[in-house]
């Protein structure tokens, strides 16, 4: 008996694993499960959503999955939970498996209201379609807010940059770094608006050439970059001068702590060296050279350059300056100077508004010239000095005095005398910068209005009438008067003298004198013999 059941109890365990070899394992179930990539993304960004494990699509039946995109909390069982959120649907392919692939919106607008996308943590869920359990959930990090653009997005250091974003957190804050230091807002908005969004501008600081970021961040640690190209920039001062006056270059947005060759025209002038944020400032003289504009280059060791312009133009100056409180005067020795002319030839320099040919000269090699000259007698007022070598003309100012000489002194013949033929006219000398000469009048009245004689352009302060001026015998009370007055070489003229007197007597014709002594020579002969004889008859 007792074998019997051993017999019985060794069939079954046999029967046991026979069934247990013909029948092949049930699989276990797996639990649907979503992968999100990238985990981290900025607005606009796309992001790949991969599930597997999902009831699969037959060729008779297709299975759907709803992806959401909330900033609700993630953990939570039924999707009817969520009031905002962006939704899409993915067909589940025949393993199970689905992958979508989306934007990050800027708004959810899909629940009961709408809200603005900014960064922080979200949150992804999947359900079958139409169905409220969530089968599984991911978190997916918007790290920033969106620079909408910067304008301009390139340039030297000092370029005033516009920026704009949107979907920060809302009425926050903001902050703004260019490379690794923070910048001022020069102009716009500090903070952000309720939706998020603000337009504001910044200089670029002093930095090196190349790709710089620009971030935006506000109170709440959301962040946004872009990028901005700092160029290499040089900047004279001044921009122009005449050859062998100094000039200071002021670079920007070079290397930093490299060397710079300057050059003027290609060639070489001054090397400096920048500093860590690519900057330099040096000073040179410009080269001997003709008008006309060149260019000043600078370049680092890695080729970051830049060039500006420098005018060298014709030049010239006077020795002596001269203005109105400070006049020159008629015969001043002056001396003009000029440079940047042609070089090794012909200047011609001139005077007046009706030019007077004062100097010639020829200029150097590096077309400099210099010529002394006395200046002409011309009018009182401004007067142009202009150098010209035929292609170069450039003039300079001079101005000439105004003051007039002093009035003259009338000296001889004295007042109301009788003057002798011929008659002899003296006065007082008058001293002028300018030089001067003298004016002398005689009339038969006392308004000068019947001119007798008159005299220009003497330059003598005396006067003797000659044998063709002698002047007809008057009256002592009857006069002729006289006066003289002063011009100096730069026209200007003095008041007229007093009017001096005098009469003058009767006098023979040339050689009647002899007559007249002799017949009184001849007249005392005969009055000499007429007493003789009358006394020898009252004897």
């Amino acid at each position: 008996m007792r074998y019997k059941r051993i017999f019985l109890a060794l069939t079954l365990a046999a029967v046991f694993s026979l069934l247990a070899i013909a029948i092949p394992a049930s699989p276990a179930l797996a639990a649907e499960s979503i992968e999100v990539d990238p985990d981290e993304a900025d607005i606009g960004d796309s992001v790949d959503v991969d599930g597997e494990d999902f009831d699969e699509s037959t060729d008779t039946t297709d299975e759907y999955v709803d992806i959401y995109l909330s900033s609700e909390n993630g953990d939570i069982d039924d999707i009817d939970d969520l009031d905002n959120y962006e939704m899409w649907s993915k067909r589940v392919d025949t393993d199970g498996e689905f992958s979508k692939s989306f934007r990050v919106p800027t708004v959810l607008d899909e629940g009961d209201d709408d809200e603005e996308v900014v960064g922080g943590t979200y949150y992804i869920y999947v359900t079958y379609e139409d169905e409220d359990d969530v089968e599984d959930y991911a978190e997916l990090t918007i790290t920033s807010g969106w620079l909408d653009e910067l304008s301009p997005d390139s340039g030297p250091v000092g370029t005033e940059v516009e920026i704009t974003g949107a979907y920060f957190s809302g009425n926050d804050d903001i902050a703004i770094t260019f490379g690794d230091d923070e910048v001022d807002i020069e102009s716009g908005d500090t903070d952000t608006d309720s939706d998020g969004d603000f337009t504001c501008t910044i200089l670029v600081p002093a930095s090196t050439a190349g790709d710089q970021t620009i971030a935006v961040e506000d109170e709440a640690e959301h962040t946004a970059e872009a990028t901005f190209t700092v160029e290499p920039e040089v900047v004279v001062s001044p921009t122009s001068g005449s050859a062998a006056s100094e000039v200071t270059v002021i670079g920007t947005g070079f290397g930093g702590e490299q060397n710079v060759t300057v050059t003027f025209d290609g060639t070489r002038v001054a090397t400096v060296k920048t500093s860590s944020v690519g900057g330099f400032t040096v000073t040179f003289d410009v080269p001997e050279t003709g008008a006309g504009t060149y260019d000043i280059a600078a370049e680092d060791e890695d080729d970051n350059a830049a060039t500006a312009d420098f005018s060298v133009a014709a030049g010239v100056s006077l020795g002596t300056v001269t203005t109105e409180d400070s006049p020159g005067y008629v015969g001043m020795e002056m001396t003009m100077s000029g440079t940047g002319f042609l070089p090794s030839t012909r200047v011609t320099i001139t005077y007046a508004t009706e030019p007077v040919v004062v100097a010639t000269t020829t200029s150097d090699a590096s077309g400099e010239f210099s010529a002394t000259f006395t200046i002409p007698p011309s009018e009182s007022g401004t007067h142009t000095i202009t150098a010209s070598d035929g292609t170069n003309s450039l003039s300079s100012t001079f101005v000439m005095e105004s003051a007039p000489p002093s009035i003259p002194s009338p000296l001889l013949p004295q007042m109301g005398v009788k003057a002798e033929q011929p008659v002899y006219f003296d006065w007082e000398d008058v001293e002028d910068s300018s030089g001067l000469t003298y004016t002398f009048q005689i009339a038969s009245d006392a308004d000068f209005t019947s001119i007798e004689l008159e005299k220009s352009g003497l330059t003598s302060s005396q006067y003797t009438i000659t044998e063709a001026e002698k002047l007809a015998s008057t009256k002592k009370e009857a006069p002729y008067y006289w006066r003289v007055k002063a011009i100096d070489g730069a026209s200007n003229e003095s008041d007229w003298s007093g009017a001096g007197t005098f009469y003058v007597g009767f006098t023979f014709p040339g050689g009647s004198i002899h007559l007249w002594w002799g017949l009184g020579a001849a007249g005392a002969g005969a009055l000499g013999y007429f007493l003789g004889k009358r006394k020898s008859y009252y004897y």
